[in-house]
């Protein structure tokens, strides 16, 4: 038996039954691995949260004059 990828590896962090939403698949190095599915349980998505943005970054530019 082939040991999984690393894409693999981190879908088998997501694998859920019953309803799920699936939010896409594991990416490595520009290619989507579209059988390592990232999905998170409906029962658990109001203890999940998603944080987007570079820290340290203002939240507003001011134009430069």
């Amino acid at each position: 038996m082939a040991e999984p990828g690393p894409a693999q590896e981190i879908a088998q962090g997501y694998v859920s039954e019953g309803a799920a939403v699936e939010l896409g698949a594991v990416v490595i190095d520009g290619k989507t691995d579209a059988g390592a599915a990232i999905r998170l349980p409906l029962a658990t998505l109001n203890r999940h949260g998603l944080v987007a943005g570079a820290t340290g970054y203002p939240a507003r530019r001011r134009p430069c004059s």
